[in-house]
């Protein structure tokens, strides 16, 4: 009889170390597979990382058209450039003007 009692409590033991490892084994998979584990984790400093190659690429822009836009300003006109500009938009060239169209390579998204 004594023996029987033991594989009760044995097996009542089992029951709650089971249920714990079960409870511990749901809260690991969520920790790397939920909504804010690990994995998610890596998603967003994926998606960071690649905002933070476009902002370099818009600043590198914004700069150039800056440039552009200061050189066009009337406290300091660049002759050279607003030829440029002019020929470029009212598509005007002279007779002797060797022209190179250069097709423009950058990417849309």
């Amino acid at each position: 009889m004594s023996s029987l009692r033991d594989l009760k409590a044995r097996i009542r033991v089992s029951y709650g170390m089971i249920a714990g490892i079960l409870v511990f084994a749901y809260f690991i998979y969520h920790s790397v597979e939920g909504d804010r584990g690990l994995l998610a984790l890596n998603n967003v400093n994926a998606r960071i990382s690649e905002a933070e190659k476009k902002l370099a690429e818009l600043v590198v822009e914004k700069r150039e058209l800056e440039g552009k836009v200061i050189r066009l300003m009337p406290s300091s006109l660049d002759p050279d450039f607003l030829d440029e500009r002019g020929r470029k938009i009212l598509n005007f060239g002279h007779e002797n003007d060797i022209v190179i169209l250069i097709k423009n390579q950058r990417k849309k998204s």
